[in-house]
């Protein structure tokens, strides 16, 4: 099964000409989209939550750099997930630049809520956490186009051909990987 995520996703920011593309050549396609919530309507959640191939996951707030919630405190933490828990998008949570606090660990664990994390964090993310991690090569991991012109050659418009090579496969979502 390939797992395939993108970063930066938002009202601003969606290139869904590009994943429309994808998903007509492939339609078994299926996306995980880290989804930067200060940056989207209510409208906006309601008309992508229509979509079964997407599952919007949150991914910081504003996202004005790759460092956002590295020193969020847990109170701070609280506050961002009670806005996400209105929106009601998965619960789950991948923070910008993978950087992440301890306070967000805690409350993401308090909360029911699992984490897309790297390797590197494994010793200070708690053991009860629910984690997804780029583990195998069945797992895709792009950006929506150029936010704050990070990760440029990982943009998910750079890889539809490789994308389309998966014709036929089977997909999920990060919420069905994780360990």
């Amino acid at each position: 099964m390939y797992i395939v995520d993108a970063d930066d996703f938002c009202e601003s920011n969606t290139e869904m000409d590009v994943l429309l593309k994808i998903k007509e050549v492939v339609p078994e396609f299926k996306i995980t989209l880290f989804t930067i919530v200060g940056l989207c309507s209510g409208r906006f959640f309601a008309e992508m939550s229509q979509l079964d191939w997407i599952d919007l996951v949150p991914h910081g707030l504003y996202h004005p750099h790759p460092r956002e919630c590295e020193n969020w405190a847990y109170i701070r933490c609280c506050r961002y997930l009670d806005l996400v828990d209105i929106v009601g998008i998965t619960k789950g949570f991948k923070a910008p630049g993978w950087q992440i606090s301890d306070g967000m660990y805690e409350a993401l664990l308090e909360r029911g809520y699992w984490v897309a994390d790297q390797e590197y964090n494994n010793s200070r993310r708690p053991p009860a956490l629910k984690a997804y991690l780029l583990d195998s090569p069945n797992k895709l991991h792009f950006h929506i186009g150029r936010w704050n012109d990070h990760n440029l050659d990982n943009q998910i418009s750079l890889h539809v051909e490789r994308l389309r090579t998966l014709r036929g496969e089977e997909f999920g979502f990060v919420k069905h990987a994780l360990c």
